[in-house]
């Protein structure tokens, strides 16, 4: 695809000025909007995110997402398999799941910071509304400690499904996701899951409505 093609282009052309924006601070918001515009140019519904390297001898890793939307995967995708080989960076196609939550159920997890407020992972639970035997959808409840004073904020419905898709992937989310509902945790959490536990709690209700089947036939 031309516009693919023009995107890596231009990164592997500057790929220098994205290293010192990114470990400098030079013109940082101004390069990060430039890769923006050109990453428009395939779809602006597709997002990126860069995530720092581990260790010094890896590399950054810029994550292409469209949120879930299955129409532009397979642009998505490609942005993967087209990409060149850059000195101080590498592509992946969709936000993947998390591989290690220790700091979450130890709640030694950093905020994530959001554009007017913070909110820890470890801090959020959840619980089933519905589930959907045939189609696997779910319908679920999430309750944040201090939702009473982040209402009014219009992001927060967006953060809110930007932290689910880190925690399960965003193939999943797109899979699995019918409808996300937001609340004021309660005093008493009995009952509740935490937030990262969503995966294990989808592959369980896949395995007992699975094993219910089976026993029918």
């Amino acid at each position: 695809m031309k516009q693919i093609t023009s995107f890596w282009n231009y990164f592997q052309k500057n790929e220098q000025v994205i290293l010192n924006a990114l470990l400098l601070g030079i013109n940082t918001d101004e390069v990060l909007t430039q890769i923006s515009r050109n990453l428009n140019t395939i779809s602006k519904r597709i997002d990126f995110v860069i995530k720092a390297p581990i260790t010094v001898n890896d590399k950054f890793i810029i994550i292409f997402t469209c949120f879930g939307y299955r129409k532009l995967f397979p642009k998505v995708v490609a942005l993967e398999n087209q990409a060149p080989i850059l000195q101080h960076f590498t592509a992946q196609a969709f936000i993947k799941p998390l591989q290690d939550i220790t700091k979450y159920t130890n709640g030694t997890d950093e905020p994530c910071i959001c554009k007017n407020y913070q909110i820890k992972i470890s801090e959020i639970q959840m619980a089933l509304l519905d589930y959907n035997i045939e189609s696997k959808h779910l319908k679920i409840n999430i309750y944040l400690p201090h939702y009473n004073k982040l209402k009014q904020f219009d992001d927060l419905k967006s953060n809110i499904n930007w932290i689910i898709m880190q925690i399960i992937g965003e193939i999943a989310f797109q899979k699995h996701i019918q409808q996300i509902k937001i609340n004021q945790l309660p005093f008493e959490v009995n009952g509740l899951l935490s937030l990262v536990e969503l995966p294990y709690f989808i592959e369980y209700l896949y395995k007992i409505n699975t094993r219910d089947k089976t026993g029918i036939m």
